[in-house]
């Protein structure tokens, strides 16, 4: 009884405890907006993610701005491994990257949402992280999506310490599917978090069509080289034939000219027609092989040009 008793009361000084410092930042946060204002991209960001009035107050609060691309690699200098491109430092502020491509729309708001989440995980007492944490961990266990599970490797690699902290911010913007739990604690920041996480598949899935006719491409490219290793090789199979019944026939008329050789004229003829109807294949085939080589380049430069819109980084890194 005695025991009972002495954890709830540490419970209970934990709680003020809690409650103090929660009560402190929100004054902080008052005094801080009561002279912000959020710029009209700013607010429209907040706009567009469904931001609740406790989400907008944790972006706003941090003086959020839209940096250039050599800015924004500026103020992040330990960018994250996703294409969520922005940061949030504590003290200092939420940094977006400007992106201007219209292939590329929604990838602004979901990093300004994926930022404010860093800020909700930064604010979580002790032992609120470690309850999330464990709804977090549940979800990842269940997750089938590569691309997320192997940046999560990355992170449990490079820094694991700021794991959950990630997977908070990945899961919130990223994942249609959560538990009960993880939406209701997501419901307090968004009033519609799927229409977050449409944006994101949005942008994803631009990438994705690039990589899928890319690969589509590379396997007939493959097909298509073989076939035509083997038409180059009949071709000049042929060649040599025709080369040989030419100065057989040739050296025949020269030593027996009156003899009748109209029949092995006319095979030569048949086999010079075969000929030429393979040459007419290969430069087909060529022209074929070589218009497939120019759309793979295409998409790999379209690619390209999609990372280097987004930031100076690795097609890796940035495409996942």
């Amino acid at each position: 009884m005695k025991r009972l008793k002495l954890y709830l009361s540490i419970a209970l000084v934990v709680a003020v405890i809690i409650g103090a410092v929660r009560f402190t930042q929100d004054l902080q946060d008052w005094g801080k907006l009561l002279t912000y204002k959020p710029s009209s991209a700013i607010a429209k960001l907040a706009t567009n993610t469904t931001m609740t009035e406790t989400g907008q107050r944790l972006f706003y609060v941090n003086n959020p701005t839209i940096e250039a691309r050599k800015s924004s690699l500026n103020l992040c200098k330990r960018s994250e491994q996703t294409i969520v491109l922005g940061c949030y430092v504590v003290n200092r502020g939420i940094f977006l990257q400007s992106v201007s491509d219209p292939r590329l729309q929604g990838v602004m708001e979901v990093t300004a949402a994926h930022e404010m989440l860093h800020v909700v995980y930064q604010r979580m007492s002790l032992f609120e992280q470690v309850q999330i944490n464990k709804q977090l961990q549940a979800i990842l266990k269940q997750l089938q999506n590569p691309r997320i599970l192997k940046l999560v490797d990355t992170y449990n690699t490079q820094d694991r310490l700021s794991v959950n902290n990630e997977l908070h911010s990945i899961l919130g913007t990223e994942v249609r599917n959560l538990s009960p739990e993880l939406e209701d604690h997501y419901r307090e920041y968004f009033t519609e978090r799927s229409a977050i996480v449409a944006l994101s598949e949005r942008y994803e899935g631009v990438f994705t069509e690039l990589r899928t006719k890319a690969k589509t491409l590379t396997q007939q490219l493959i097909t298509q080289k073989s076939a035509l290793e083997q038409l180059v090789a009949q071709v000049k199979q042929e060649a040599a034939a025709v080369e040989s019944d030419r100065v057989s026939l040739q050296g025949a008329i020269v030593s027996n000219p009156p003899h009748d050789y109209s029949f092995r004229i006319a095979n030569f003829n048949d086999r010079v027609r075969n000929y030429n109807q393979l040459v007419s294949q290969l430069r087909a085939q060529t022209d074929t092989y070589n218009q497939l080589v120019t759309e793979h380049n295409s998409l790999a430069l379209e690619e390209k040009s999609l990372v280097e819109s987004l930031e100076n980084k690795s097609i890796e890194q940035v495409t996942r």
